[in-house]
């Protein structure tokens, strides 16, 4: 199951990018529709709490959670996505941002959230050589010299994901689910994009609604299913494992490239490909490996968070 799961993220997040290229594609702005997309998840995850009658809960502990992760795992880092992208080769960028579960490998380990395994951390390695591969393969490298201080901010990207995913998978608070953490997360980032509307443009250029609903709808309802599927990993089956999910989602748009945009992989990526199958294989085994010198008796799906001082 927790395979399927990994898959499935990878995928929504394949396919949200390839919703963001259709729409620049259409002249919308990245940070008009990253405003819209986000009030929509917002709108979306508050009718999905109305149904459940379940809001997120309020305490000091759970706001402080939501507060912290919403801005480590969304408002720092599509801030920084938006003001380096344009700054860095295509290809540095990929290769950059691909460097996650490599962080969150090592800050796993070294913070002793999850269990340290060779068998792991080869599959990791594994995988970002398959991404290397992938982006060096799908992309024009260019012979542009870049500043080092884009660089370096680059790598903040990476390392705000990886800090908001380990802080996710150790600091969940009790008694609290994966609807409501979402929840709680979207409207931290949804009140951040309101303030940013005036400053935005976003009620001047009344156009780009046109332009912009489908993709937009279709980042909405990606993104909220991929939240909740990212958060359902990282509670029962670690941050490492949740990390992944960036190699399968560029595996899956080498797919999505070939069969919409009509990209032409070559012989590297298939090559990759089948380097990132095996990297699963590997992580899959070694979950078997765990699971089996494990209680028998306990539930495979236990958050690992279980006895964390958030508990």
């Amino acid at each position: 199951m927790k395979l399927v799961l990994l898959l499935v993220l990878g995928l929504s997040w394949a396919m949200r990018i390839a919703a963001f290229k259709i729409a620049a594609e259409r002249g919308v702005p990245a940070g008009i529709i990253i405003q819209f997309a986000v009030i929509g998840i917002l709108m979306s995850l508050l009718l999905i709490s109305l149904i459940r009658r379940r809001m997120p809960p309020r305490t000091s502990l759970a706001m402080r959670f939501y507060v912290v992760s919403g801005c480590l795992g969304f408002l720092l880092p599509f801030a920084l996505e938006t003001i380096v992208a344009g700054k860095i080769p295509a290809f540095v960028f990929i290769v950059i941002i691909s460097t996650m579960p490599v962080m969150t490998l090592l800050l796993s380990f070294i913070l002793r959230v999850e269990r340290a395994s060779r068998m792991k951390a080869i599959a990791v390695l594994l995988g970002f050589g398959s991404a290397l591969l992938i982006a060096w393969d799908n992309t024009v490298i260019g012979v542009e010299t870049v500043s080092l201080t884009w660089i370096l901010l680059a790598f903040l990207v990476p390392l705000f994901y990886t800090l908001n995913t380990v802080f996710v998978a150790s600091r969940w608070p009790s008694g609290v689910d994966a609807v409501e953490v979402a929840t709680g997360q979207a409207a931290v980032v949804g009140t951040a994009a309101l303030l940013a509307m005036p400053f935005s443009g976003l009620f001047v250029d009344g156009w780009v609604l046109q332009r912009a609903i489908a993709p937009v709808v279709a980042i909405v309802v990606l993104e909220t299913a991929a939240l909740l599927i990212y958060l359902r990993i990282v509670k029962a089956y670690g941050a490492i494992y949740v990390s992944l999910a960036n190699y399968v989602s560029m595996f899956f748009g080498v797919l999505i490239g070939f069969f919409v945009f009509f990209e032409q992989p070559g012989w590297v990526t298939l090559l990759a490909s089948l380097m990132l199958i095996y990297s699963l294989h590997l992580i899959r085994k070694d979950g078997r490996a765990e699971a089996a010198t494990d209680d028998p008796f306990e539930d495979d799906d236990q958050p690992l968070t279980k006895g964390s001082i958030s508990r």
